[in-house]
């Protein structure tokens, strides 16, 4: 699944804004198989994506269907990320609302279509289906871009400010390693959704920034890469000590996967994020990407989802 690159801009007497979106899905690049009755399935991609525009800007979403658990997840980040509305999802209680609009109708469907192999009926009704959901609101408002966001779930979303000669983290969510470590709570159809496993914020953009939606494998990938990047911190908290903290000890797969990037020479922030959003540009690039990635060790053998939001003002002097 791709979007191609839309590149458009949006003028107003002073400043010239420009903002270039791009997003692409693909299956994990291992991939394997599994019997069903008779026959041999490879498994699909249950990631989903969105890039739409929105009055005076666009709406991005990252959504991923868990694979290990429930039935017709990739179907329900479909649902997910197309149901979105133009503007933020700023609470829990507008989000559950948000979702009985269609919660009902998924199940009505999606159980009429399992309903001949009684297992798998049982199963949808039982277990449900699982989604994380990422999305981002961006709009221009006198002279400056407000970005809002929502996030349920691992996939992830990050800000980079590139005023300066190398980009910066601004903002990321989920905001801690720790929430990386551990199983998130999932979006269902069939469940309310928990107050502390939604978050929200908004900011004001640079007048340089990349904003980044990912599924966990590909956003887990780029802000390892970040956090390698760095010189030791002299503070006592906040993610460039968690990281360290996780290359000095630990054995579970995000410390692992610390110490890969640690010790894996790599192309600075800057060149990072040009090579990313080059291989935007075609399926068979971002492919061949996240295969060599995955071959190195550096990435997990997942189902990648990524979308890079570049915005640039040009203000007059």
């Amino acid at each position: 699944m791709a979007i191609r690159a839309d590149s458009f801009l949006i003028r107003r007497a002073s400043p010239m804004l420009t903002w270039t979106a791009q997003g692409r899905s693909i299956v994990k690049p291992r991939n394997d198989s599994y019997a069903d009755g008779d026959a041999l399935r490879w498994r699909q991609n249950e990631d989903r994506l969105r890039l739409a525009r929105i009055p005076d800007g666009l709406l991005a979403a990252v959504s991923d269907g868990a694979g290990g658990a429930g039935l017709f997840c990739g179907p329900w980040a479909e649902t997910l990320v197309t149901r979105l509305p133009k503007t933020p999802i700023a609470g829990v209680k507008t989000l559950s609302q948000w979702m009985d609009g269609f919660c009902l109708g998924f199940r009505s469907e999606y159980a009429a279509l399992s309903k001949l192999t009684p297992a798998r009926h049982s199963k949808f009704i039982r277990e449900g289906s699982f989604a994380t959901l990422v999305a981002a609101w961006l709009a221009y408002r006198q002279g400056r871009v407000l970005l809002r966001w929502m996030g349920y779930g691992d996939s992830q979303m990050m800000v980079f400010d590139r005023t300066g000669r190398q980009p910066v983290l601004a903002v990321n969510y989920p905001a801690t390693l720790s929430a990386l470590d551990r199983a998130p709570f999932l979006l269902n159809w069939k469940d309310l959704p928990r107050d502390g496993s939604f978050h929200a914020g908004e900011m004001v953009l640079p007048d340089r920034a990349t904003v980044v939606l990912a599924s966990d494998g590909i956003g887990q990938y780029l802000l390892l890469r970040t956090l390698a990047a760095l010189p030791r911190p002299a503070a006592t908290g906040g993610l460039p000590v968690e990281f360290l903290r996780l290359v000095g000890g630990g054995e579970s797969k995000l410390a692992q996967a610390a110490r890969a990037h640690r010790a894996a020479p790599g192309l600075d922030l800057l060149a990072e994020l040009a090579a990313l959003r080059d291989c935007l540009k075609s399926d068979q690039a971002f492919a061949g990407r996240v295969r060599s990635l995955c071959d190195k060790g550096l990435l997990a053998n997942d189902d990648c989802t990524l979308i890079m939001i570049d915005v640039d003002f040009a203000r007059s002097r």
